[in-house]
């Protein structure tokens, strides 16, 4: 933190990678990427404030599932250019093309969209009616194509968003992630390798963790606990809490043959969940007897996941867990590792976003995703991961489940009854997706700042003044 004259306040947000990148087309393997994805790009469509969107207007028809739409006259690219329906329409068309395990949509026609040349060709479900306004038609297997649409194109679905990118990076055989160009909801500059948001008049480094720990602004815990100042206490902070809960479980891998047999993984199922349970006052975790809470839809009550702590399964001498990235090994992992230790069982960490393709051999994967009003979105979403669907090939009752909620139930607020119903009894029979606990999102701000970090209903971060 430094004082500018002429600039505000020069401030440090900890992003928690190590390389910042806006390459919006690949499957996400850091999930780290969300954090400040989510505060710099604008989405398509803004729920909260339509004005903010890049789309200032859209109909969505029904019955010949179409979407017509106006791009916004401050929607604008780095150099000021503002964006246009061609660009608009090709970013939403192409986007669904690279999210190949997604809810199956696609825009009609574009099947050779991403071959060379493609900004040249027509496409059947493109038209471009004016230089502000264009109209997509789509098509697919789900029932919800609207939701799930709406979802895509406002960040309400991480696993499926489509992020604005300018197109003509694109013309090139190999991106350059090194040069961006998008549509940013602050003022954003790259300078010396580091970018700076412009926020109310104070510069906002995306700070990686290549830099020194101290930074002004977190987003999530884990990174606010390992990265603070040792002599920094929750007191010198302002602590924003989301309402709506995170879920974190544990995948099993069925290719595994540490954990062969629903006895050994009901086993570590109940240790983990045991230790979530003993730091649930302090660490603020919630431990739910299943998947769903009491009065959540889908709650059965013959499903009670076992909570007490039990010895580990025979003859394990190390486990592999893949966990998304380094800092979800938070205090229940801590805790796991160190009773392992203890029973003589050593861990072997993986993180995702380093070694995807090592992630696969991993005994259990842990993964972390959003519950949103009863909405379980991260049931609509687990099967957008190369990763899930490999661990769950050998647990049918439960990719079938999954599959059927993917195409029948994808976006409907809530989940068919019957589909929440049907999952939590395959994965309690089957022993193939563990309920861990819950938690609370937290932003962190330094207090005594111009400006603080803040979390939106739909998991997006803004900066606001500080009014305190």
């Amino acid at each position: 933190m430094l004082n500018n004259i002429d600039k505000g306040m020069y401030l440090r947000f900890c992003t928690g990678v190590s390389k910042l990148d806006f390459y919006p087309f690949a499957e996400i393997k850091n999930w780290k990427n969300l954090g400040y994805w989510l505060l710099v790009l604008k989405p398509y469509i803004d729920k909260e404030n339509s004005a903010d969107g890049i789309l200032e207007n859209y109909t969505f028809s029904e019955a010949e599932n179409s979407l017509e739409a106006t791009v916004s006259l401050k929607a604008t690219w780095q150099d000021g250019t503002p964006v246009s329906s061609f660009e608009a329409a090709m970013g939403i068309a192409k986007g669904f093309t690279h999210r190949e395990h997604s809810t199956s949509i696609r825009v009609i026609g574009t099947e050779d969209i991403n071959n060379i040349g493609w900004e040249k060709k027509s496409y059947k479900g493109i038209e471009i009616i004016s230089p502000i306004k264009f109209k997509l038609f789509f098509e697919g297997k789900i029932d919800n194509i609207k939701g799930v649409l709406e979802d895509a194109l406002s960040f309400k679905t991480l696993r499926n968003i489509i992020w604005p990118v300018r197109l003509n990076s694109f013309t090139n055989p190999e991106y350059n992630s090194g040069y961006f160009d998008i549509v940013s909801k602050y003022p954003i500059r790259f300078e010396n390798g580091k970018y700076f948001l412009n926020v109310l008049g104070n510069q906002v480094e995306l700070s990686t963790l290549n830099s020194k720990n101290g930074y002004d602004f977190y987003f999530n815990t884990s990174d606010y606990n390992q990265f603070k100042n040792q002599n920094e206490a929750d007191l010198d902070f302002i602590v924003n809490k989301k309402q709506n809960m995170h879920t974190f479980i544990g995948i099993y891998n069925s290719n595994s043959k540490l954990f062969n047999t629903k006895k050994s993984r009901l086993q570590l199922s109940s240790i983990l969940r045991n230790i979530a349970s003993s730091l649930s006052k302090d660490e603020n975790y919630h431990v739910p007897k299943g998947h769903f809470d009491t009065s959540e839809p889908g709650n059965q009550a013959n499903v009670n996941w076992p909570i007490q702590l039990d010895f580990f399964p025979e003859d394990i001498r190390d486990i592999k867990i893949a966990i998304p990235y380094l800092t979800a090994k938070n205090k229940v992992l801590q805790k796991f590792e160190e009773l392992s230790n203890k029973n003589g069982i050593s861990i072997e960490w993986i993180d995702m976003s380093e070694d995807y393709n090592k992630s696969l051999d991993a005994d259990l994967q842990i993964f972390i995703a959003r519950i949103q009003n009863n909405r379980q979105i991260w049931l609509q979403n687990i099967l957008n991961s190369n990763s899930v669907i490999f661990n769950l090939e050998k647990f049918p009752k439960t990719i079938l489940t999954l599959k059927e909620i993917n195409i029948k139930s994808a976006s409907t607020i809530p989940i068919k009854q019957d589909l929440l119903e049907n999952f939590e009894n395959s994965a309690f029979e089957e022993v193939s997706i563990i309920p861990i606990f819950r938690y609370y999102l937290h932003s962190y701000s330094r207090k005594n700042l111009p400006i603080v970090l803040n979390i939106s209903e739909n998991k997006e971060f803004y900066f606001s003044l500080n009014k305190n």
